[in-house]
């Protein structure tokens, strides 16, 4: 009987090391975890920033290319309007 609580209490002995062996490597991964991914998602926002921003500056560029070109049509619309009416009136 006292054999088998010592074999009892060194299994419990062996699963208490081996839980705190657990418990360092899970805290040693959640560190590097951390440690590491924390300066890659600040390099990935960086990067969307940036790309934003630029998207932001050509979208803006064509719009003023739009304005441009409507205000033409506009005007060669009238333009034309004015030829029609002059023909018409030869």
């Amino acid at each position: 009987m006292e054999d088998t609580l010592k074999l009892i209490l060194n299994e419990l002995k062996e699963l208490k090391e081996g839980q705190q062996e657990l418990k360092k490597d899970v805290s040693s991964i959640k560190d590097n975890l951390f440690n590491d991914l924390g300066p890659y998602f600040e390099s990935v926002e960086k990067h969307i920033d940036v790309k934003t921003e630029e998207l932001k500056d050509t979208l803006e560029d064509q719009q003023r290319v739009i304005d441009t070109l409507a205000a033409r049509s506009v005007k060669h619309e009238s333009e034309i309007k004015d030829f029609k009416r002059i023909l018409k009136n030869q």
